[in-house]
């Protein structure tokens, strides 16, 4: 009997550990499908969040950023931006609180342009200081103020187009922020943010595959064109590695591809180039980047990009990021109305090698092209984006009217429509807004693409007169 007993203990228990890994497993997957439904009601259905941050006015000082100066070997100060540092503040989200989470400034003009007021772009992480601490499965998320977007939506729109080009984007979304600082500011209704999704690991895998996941993942930020360093893998910490320092095959195989580029023979880089190389990739990123005139970025600044070794196949991706710019608002000197009819054909403004050496060979020419047309006729439409805008004007008017630190309605409707002349007079800085810029650039590029006209030819910063 004794024997029996157990025997049947024995299985009552495994049955019972099967059930708890059971209700386990359906719980995790519960938990999972829950947060993805959270993050489309953001980033898709527009659902505005509600986030408070209260900071001691310690932390408030400590959060202030520091100009280092840097040289190159031989060479003059290189000014690589602000250094930003994580404090504690009390957040809380959509009603979440996270204590002593981690928060910091960030960005470069953007944030320049508002250092004196409470408006400036910043980052939080749940998870810097308290382990565990998520929202809704995540735990950072990046906060624009919108410098030179008084509508909020050049985020929005820019990434759509990167998207149906066939990269892979970020999702964004918007937040109503209130911000208290002790001694200096209390429940500060601060208005709406542009959100942005993390780029890192855990977006890698979501947006690539498990077997991307640990791919080597990069952010220049100071070298104005890519470079071999020679074979050393430590000499290319200067491209800013985010993910896979270690991994040293990926970081080999993205110095063999520089040493391609920068000395390969014809025959040999025609040949090579799209084994070490997502070409197609590539080619949507010129072609989305050329329609929007999006110079604040890799073709025309050693900025605003992410690089992508990615393991899965071991080609490079380049992928977008910072599109606040787009739509013509980076100007390097030059008129709206000539950034506006911007040549698509030289879809680059600094010396870029790689570039040039692609548009040598036909393949790849024929490739852009045919990105630049697919866009044209399908996304970088008047009534498909003027839908979008309408969307999203609906969606954040009414916290829009809560902000009182930005320009409010009328600054957004200038944003969207601008004055008699397109121009959005709400900014420092002669630009179209979005709709006029639309508009014109639809028929700039459609007559490009026709042979009917042909584009203004841009490279490099026009100087100012002396």
């Amino acid at each position: 009997m004794c024997i029996f007993k157990l025997i049947s203990l024995l299985a009552w228990l495994c049955a019972a550990s099967f059930i708890s890994l059971g209700q386990a497993a359906e719980k995790s997957s519960g938990n999972t499908n829950a947060n993805a439904s959270f993050w489309r009601s953001v980033f898709d259905a527009n659902h505005v969040l509600d986030v408070q941050i209260s900071l001691s006015r310690e932390a408030w000082e400590a959060l202030q950023p520091r100009r280092p100066e840097r040289r190159r070997e031989g060479g003059p100060r290189v000014d690589f931006g602000n250094e930003f540092h994580y404090v504690k503040a009390d957040i809380a989200i959509d009603g979440q609180s996270f204590n002593a989470a981690g928060m910091r400034f960030k960005g470069n003009s953007s944030y320049r342009f508002a250092s004196r007021g409470l408006k400036r772009p910043f980052k939080i992480d749940t998870n810097r200081f308290v382990n565990g601490q998520k929202l809704h499965g995540r735990t950072k998320l990046n906060f624009s103020n919108a410098f030179l977007d008084s509508a909020f939506m050049k985020e929005k729109l820019g990434y759509e187009l990167y998207r149906a080009a066939g990269l892979p984007t970020p999702g964004v979304g918007w937040a109503s922020v209130t911000m208290t600082v002790e001694g200096l500011a209390k429940k500060k209704p601060l208005g709406i943010y542009v959100i942005i999704e993390q780029i890192d690991d855990r977006y890698i895998g979501q947006n690539l595959g498990k077997a991307s996941k640990g791919s080597l993942l990069m952010k220049p930020e100071s070298m104005d064109d890519w470079r071999y360093l020679g074979e050393e893998p430590k000499a290319y910490e200067r491209y800013n590695i985010k993910v896979g320092e270690n991994n040293t095959d990926q970081i080999r195989r993205f110095a063999k591809l520089l040493k391609l580029v920068e000395q390969g023979s014809d025959d040999e880089f025609a040949r090579e180039i799209g084994k070490r190389m997502n070409l197609e990739q590539f080619a949507g990123y010129l072609a989305a980047t050329s329609i929007l005139v999006n110079i604040d970025s890799y073709i025309g600044m050693p900025h605003n990009y992410y690089l992508l070794m990615d393991k899965a196949d071991g080609r490079l991706r380049i992928l977008p990021w910072d599109l606040n710019e787009t739509f013509g608002t980076f100007t390097m000197g030059r008129s709206p109305e000539i950034l506006a009819k911007w040549d698509i054909d030289r879809p680059w403004i600094s010396k870029r090698r790689l570039s040039e050496r692609l548009f040598e060979t036909e393949s790849f020419r024929k490739l852009y092209r045919t990105a630049v047309a697919k866009l044209m006729k399908e996304h970088f439409t008047e009534e498909k984006l003027f839908e979008r805008i309408d969307t999203f004007e609906k969606a954040i008017t009414h916290h829009i009217k809560k902000d009182e630190i930005g320009k409010g309605l009328s600054g957004m409707q200038m944003g969207i429509n601008g004055d008699s002349n397109g121009v959005n007079k709400a900014v420092n800085r002669r630009v179209f807004a979005i709709k006029p810029f639309i508009l014109q650039r639809i028929t700039s590029v459609n007559d490009q693409l026709t042979g009917k006209t042909e584009g203004e030819k841009i490279q490099g910063r026009k100087k100012r007169p002396r």
